[in-house]
């Protein structure tokens, strides 16, 4: 595996048995990517610890923290961790592959959320601290980015990078601040304390706000501005910002987000109980302060009165921060001070070194690279090199018996040649493989296993294998090798199995009628990934589009639709109901048929020819009533049959 690559190509395994797919994204400390798992099967999330910060101790611990404390955890709110292991110099951790968005992209995409929808997310982060908090871990950077909704709108917790056991010390990094986002921390992590569960209840408050209204509570200019709002100021009511927020729910986020952990909801169990009432009842009464006392010593709401800020206590922080600023300042100047002199003293002594620098390999400009001499070199410390400098390039094997195993032996372009790190232009090295060079013969075709075997067994090469999709080959068949069939490789080299996982196009099959649950289990079977949803199920009272849970859902609509060829990885997308819906949508209620009103016929002026006499009477215009289906008029109520 090569340390010096920032992102890890598609195809490469990592732990013998996670086939990278494709990058998901990043975060602060890790790179995310969607990978099949060839033991298990099925799709994960792989989280690898980016480069840079592998040799940092501290994001070291942090990263180590994250696999331990969540893998402990089992609820159906948090992303369940699967493992997590070192693979050379890579580090990472595998977890369940949640098919969504972030809560943030959420409000971001819908501004704020009504809040008979948020209130339930919030119900189910708080069932997922209180499984957390009773296995001794608290979150610590619980906001939007790290809350994970389903289509469904099921809300899962993930990232905890900065978890811990309640009773360690407080994690922070090299520079003294304290781990956890500005603009939802709580005020005992923006003075550095002991953090506990309450921090985690405070966090959820200022999300919960963010939800309902659309904007954070506390915001400025810096950090350090959001942070001393968070420890003076009580942000305005939710209410007065949207005036469909019932004030119940204004008492029980002001209560969450007490400056005191004491006057917040005991645990998260207290908060859920309150938020589920909530729902039954929002014209109740919530989110009582029990310690804020009246003169009769009743309680009161704490949306009824604000706390008194402490202003002893605000100048002593006032006061904190500006030493902080001027000795930050003081030390800004003496490392500039020693910039200055370094630079001065190094440009009176170098400048014939520097101007021997610009004639090297960054002469032309930081983008270029220039082709060096590497013949007699090994091919190891060369491919360093060139990996440090981004330079794209392939080496082949050749027989050569005048050079010691693994010594370049020629190179193509040759040295003097500058080219473009990561452009068109690849490196090619021909390397010595001494004696023992081995021509690969041509699996194509044959079946992995007895081609491994023979690789491994016959020729003693070291043996690897990427899965790719294929239509020329059936799965488990070999498509090619790396190096090529016909080449040469010296015995003992690493050797690429590309084996096929199958034909990438599929007839869909059709899904409707099916149950949810079994289209979502076909769907995972055929390696297909689930699109968007819509209800089909209407409210017979109100006329709405209504929801249906999960376990009731039948597969009305489907696209791509039954019989046309997809490719693997294509998104399937539902439109779904109830069992009724489904049967309704099968057997449509035909429409009745109109009938036409009898006219009478009309009078006409005497003519030559005499007029028939009709045979019976015709009977008065009277009301009529329909057959549904028939369309025929009823009998009248005078008995006579109509004409």
């Amino acid at each position: 595996m090569n340390s010096n690559r920032h992102q890890v190509p598609a195809g490469t395994v990592i732990g013998g048995r996670y086939n990278i797919i494709r990058p998901l994204g990043q975060g602060g400390m890790a790179y995310v990517y969607l990978a099949d798992d060839q033991l298990a099967g099925g799709q994960v999330a792989i989280k690898i610890m980016k480069e840079e910060l592998t040799h940092d101790p501290e994001f070291v611990k942090r990263f180590d923290t994250e696999a331990k404390a969540a893998s402990s955890l089992d609820h159906p709110n948090i992303v369940k961790v699967l493992g997590y292991g070192q693979d050379d110099d890579l580090r990472y951790i595998v977890q369940e592959y949640v098919e969504g968005s972030t809560l943030k992209d959420l409000i971001q995409t819908r501004g704020a959320l009504n809040w008979q929808l948020a209130v339930p997310l919030a119900i189910q982060i708080g069932l997922a601290l209180e499984h957390a908090h009773r296995r001794g871990v608290v979150h610590r950077d619980i906001k939007p980015h790290n809350i994970l909704i389903t289509p469904d709108m099921i809300a899962k917790v993930t990232d905890f990078g900065i978890a811990r056991a309640v009773n360690t010390n407080t994690i922070t990094l090299t520079s003294g601040v304290t781990f956890g986002s500005v603009h939802y921390f709580s005020p005992e992590q923006a003075r550095g304390s002991l953090v506990g569960e309450k921090s985690d209840i405070y966090s959820l408050g200022i999300m919960l706000y963010e939800m309902v209204t659309g904007q954070v509570p506390f915001d400025g200019e810096t950090s350090v501005a959001v942070a001393i709002k968070h420890l003076q100021e009580m942000p305005p009511l939710p209410s007065s910002l949207r005036g469909d927020i019932p004030s119940g729910l204004d008492s029980i986020i002001l209560k969450c987000i007490q400056k005191s952990p004491e006057n917040r909801y005991s645990d998260a169990r207290e908060l859920v109980d309150e938020l589920d009432a909530f729902m039954v009842d929002p014209d109740g009464v919530y989110g009582i302060v029990n310690n804020n006392l009246d003169r009769d010593g009743n309680t009161t709401a704490i949306g009824l009165s604000r706390p008194e800020p402490n202003y002893n206590k605000l100048r002593e922080i006032e006061h904190t921060i500006s030493d902080r600023r001027r000795s930050r300042q003081r030390d800004l100047a003496i490392v500039i001070g020693i910039i200055v002199l370094s630079i001065a003293f190094l440009t009176a002594i170098g400048i014939w070194g520097w101007q021997k620098i610009q004639d090297s390999i960054h002469q032309t400009s930081s983008s270029e690279f220039l082709v060096e001499n590497y013949i007699g070199l090994e091919l190891d410390d060369v491919k360093k090199i060139l990996d440090d400098a981004g330079v794209t390039y392939k080496y082949e094997y050749k027989d050569d018996t005048t050079a010691n195993e693994g010594i370049i032996v020629d190179q193509s372009p040759t040295a003097g040649i500058t080219i473009k790190p990561g452009g068109g232009t690849v490196l090619m090295l021909y390397v010595s493989g001494g004696q023992n060079m081995i021509e690969l013969p041509d699996y194509s075709g044959q079946t992995y296993t007895v081609a491994k075997a023979e690789l491994e067994q016959t020729y003693g090469f070291h043996v690897t294998t990427a899965y790719e999709y294929s239509d020329m080959f059936d799965k488990g068949q070999v498509i090619k090798t790396m190096p090529a069939a016909g080449q040469s490789a010296p015995k003992g080299s690493d050797i690429v199995l590309y084996i096929s996982d199958g034909s990438s196009k599929m007839i869909m099959p059709d899904l409707t009628g099916k149950t949810f649950l079994e289209a979502k289990e076909e769907l995972v079977k055929l390696n297909l990934v689930l699109g968007p949803l819509n209800s089909m199920s209407v409210d017979p009272v109100t006329g709405l589009t209504v929801d249906v849970p999960e376990n009731d859902r039948y597969i009305i609509k489907q696209n791509p639709v039954g019989g046309s060829e997809v490719r693997t990885q294509s998104v399937v997308g539902f439109t779904y109901g109830t069992k009724l819906d489904w049967d309704q949508f099968l057997n449509p209620t035909p429409v009745p048929t109109p009938i036409p009103t009898p006219t009478p016929e009309p009078t006409q002026a005497p003519t030559s020819e005499p007029t028939p006499v009709p045979t019976e009477t015709t009977p008065p215009t009277t009301p009529t009533t329909s057959h549904e289906t028939t369309g025929t008029a009823a009998p009248s109520q005078t008995g006579v049959t109509p004409p």
